[in-house]
């Protein structure tokens, strides 16, 4: 019989929705940036597979610490960890600070582990607004919801599943409440108008996150990290020592030589941006057309959250994947507040795009009938 701390955890609507998934399906659902490493990059991971493989320390390499810190006033030595991942990532800081009956306040609508990890430490979630269709946070309202048992608050800036962003002098406000917040940044490279703020400077009390998966296209090589003040930190890298012992050598020795070579990585991110702006315009455009949806373009990430009220929004993405050979996820995976939405994922080839926009078009059209 599995543990009581899952007993009502199931794989998430993203990865059911996912499995769905035939040969001759479009997939609009996972978010898996469509990001294909240049030679440089390939040289760079032929270069990092020849270093040692033994063990780095449990924090990470000291040297790509130091990368991690640079421009910031964190220690690398004490403030910095190197983790598999931002997943890992939120477990490591989950397991560090949250307790059976904590409360811990999480945005809704809002990536689907924020939740479910503090369920899995037995704590409470608590959800804040954010509100359409600009999505902002009634940062009065958020701050109500602050009791004796809330333990952290979790925000996600450009935000998935929305695509949208949080400005600076919300971030403050929320810092500026002595709640240890973790701000999830792992989109923050990928904006299209103004780059997003970052709660770096904040407050001591803010934990950052961020990674390579999405700007760099390296979701499989699970390469993130945490910055955070050395008291903090302390029991996080305890807590990232019993789940992974350290991130692996191959993808941080990869990750250092992307900071080494500036130059070409300013490149790489501005073609990364150039990318998914074309691919952002490409949605925005069929969903104008097919889904007769007019949505103020996302400010950031490679999402769309695409309304959809007549429906019931986890029936309509399965009839998708089986009916119309699209994936989608159900607004619902993110929060009561994702009902009658779906996330569209355009991260993907822009004829896939359309092509799958107009199957669900056509889909919806049909039904009416």
């Amino acid at each position: 019989m599995k543990a009581d701390r899952l007993a009502n955890i199931e794989l998430s609507l993203i990865r059911q929705i996912n499995a769905l998934a035939t040969p001759y399906s479009i997939n609009l659902g996972i978010g898996e940036p469509n990001l294909a490493p240049d030679d440089t990059l390939r040289e760079f991971a032929a270069r990092a597979a020849t270093l040692p493989w033994q063990y780095s320390a449990n924090a990470g390499t000291l040297s790509l610490r130091k990368k991690l810190c640079e421009g910031t006033e964190f220690d690398p030595k004490t403030e910095a960890c190197v983790t598999a991942g931002t997943q890992e990532a939120l477990f490591a800081i989950f397991t560090a600070y949250v307790n059976p009956g904590d409360e811990v306040l999480v945005p809704n609508p809002g990536f689907v582990s924020y939740a479910t990890l503090a369920r899995i430490c037995g704590a409470t979630p608590v959800t804040y607004q954010l509100d359409p269709p600009e999505w902002h946070i009634d940062v009065d309202a958020l701050r109500k919801k602050i009791t004796p048992k809330t333990k952290l608050i979790v925000v996600n800036s450009p935000s998935n599943p929305l695509g949208s962003v949080i400005d600076r002098e919300t971030l403050q406000v929320i810092a500026d409440t002595g709640v240890l917040v973790v701000s999830d940044e792992i989109y923050r490279e990928i904006w299209y108008d103004a780059w997003p703020a970052s709660m770096v400077g904040m407050g001591d009390n803010v934990i950052l996150m961020n990674g390579l998966s999405k700007s760099h296209g390296m979701t499989g090589l699970r390469l993130g990290w945490i910055l955070a003040r050395a008291d903090v930190m302390q029991p996080i890298v305890t807590a990232h020592q019993y789940i992974a012992t350290c991130a692996s050598v191959f993808s941080q020795a990869l990750a250092e030589m992307i900071f080494d070579h500036r130059e070409w990585n300013e490149q790489w991110l501005a073609g990364v941006r150039e990318q998914f702006a074309a691919q952002r315009e490409a949605a925005l455009y069929a969903i104008r057309h097919e889904l007769d949806t007019e949505l103020d373009p996302p400010r950031g990430a490679f999402y769309a959250f695409v309304p959809m009220p007549a429906c019931n929004t986890v029936e309509t993405a399965k009839e998708l994947a089986t009916d119309a050979a699209v994936l989608v996820i159900p607004g619902i995976a993110f929060g009561k507040m994702g009902q009658g939405f779906v996330r569209v994922s355009y991260a993907a080839p822009v004829d896939q795009i359309a092509t799958g926009i107009e199957r669900i078009g056509r889909w919806l059209r049909a039904k009416e009938r």
